[in-house]
């Protein structure tokens, strides 16, 4: 015994006593991992997605436009997005955005499922969208058209060129191919472009413009233009087109992560051969 006190444990107990404490931590690490199993295991999966979220930028007619009286989104890139919701089973929303390239933005990063407001995918337009977006097979064809008041001096026979236009004022959209088209073509050839192009967050506004006389014309896709021009004491003309030979696609998220592009192609090419396709041009550009 050793002096001022018990005698050491043997070796035999020392080991013991480890061994108690190893059990009791292998134990506890046992309990902790289960419960994290059974959150992982039991946990209940996140319920299915049942609503299309559909972004557009209205007014846009007669792709896209908001009818007051009903209350409800209607166009022709409408009825198809709700095709698209129908063949997936869907319910679906529209999301209305006043600017366009907020649109844009956010379809890329997958704020809303998909896009549609008459999204230009081909030519130098959609080739830098095409970088940070994913598109359908297009689903139409367009050119741009500019829109003058009735009676004033801008002028083209049927295809507008840039000598018809250049001493003009002209209004376009941002983010679009009027900008582009304008940029390109007339900038280099006007005496005051800064002034001369006049760009527009909304459509709406710079057809206000065009009529209140602060701008000679705007250039805009060729349906539109005839909407436009067509409305009732409307007092504007389609002076004439640009031809662009733009597609048009359905826009989705970088990557397609929810997989839309498949069942938007199936009935893309279904409506075409059903003749449905062929009813929504006839109820909507007639």
């Amino acid at each position: 015994m050793a002096e001022g006190g018990a005698a050491p444990p043997s070796a035999a107990m020392r080991g013991k006593g480890v061994s108690v404490v190893v059990t009791i931590v292998i134990a506890v690490v046992l309990f902790l991992v289960g419960i994290g199993a059974g959150y992982f295991a039991f946990r209940a999966p996140p319920p299915p997605k049942t609503t299309l979220v559909v972004g557009t930028n209205v007014p846009f007619p007669p792709f896209e436009d908001f009818n007051s009286t009903s209350g409800e989104f209607v166009g022709f890139d409408i009825d198809i997005a709700a095709l698209v919701a129908k063949e997936l089973n869907w319910t679906f929303v529209v999301r209305q955005y006043s600017s366009f390239p907020n649109l844009l933005g956010d379809v890329g990063v997958g704020n809303v499922d998909l896009a549609v407001a008459a999204i230009t995918m081909s030519g130098t337009t959609g080739a830098g969208r095409n970088s940070s977006m994913a598109f359908s097979n297009p689903y139409y064809n367009a050119n741009q058209g500019v829109l003058a008041r009735v009676g004033s001096a801008v002028t083209c026979v049927t295809e507008c060129t840039v000598n018809d236009l250049k001493t003009y004022t002209i209004g376009v959209q941002q983010a679009t191919t009027s900008l582009d088209w304008a940029n390109k073509y007339l900038r280099p050839n006007m005496t005051n472009p800064n002034q001369q192009i006049v760009v527009f967050e909304r459509v709406d506004t710079e057809i206000a413009a065009l009529k209140g006389n602060q701008i000679d014309a705007v250039i805009i896709d060729l349906d539109p233009a005839k909407t436009y021009a067509g409305a009732s004491n409307s007092g504007l003309r389609v002076a004439g087109q640009i031809t662009t030979g733009e597609l048009y696609g359905i826009a989705v998220a970088h990557g397609d992560p929810l997989k839309l592009l498949p069942v938007i192609n199936r009935v893309l090419a279904n409506i075409r051969a059903n003749g449905v396709y062929s009813q929504l041009i006839a109820k909507w550009f007639a």
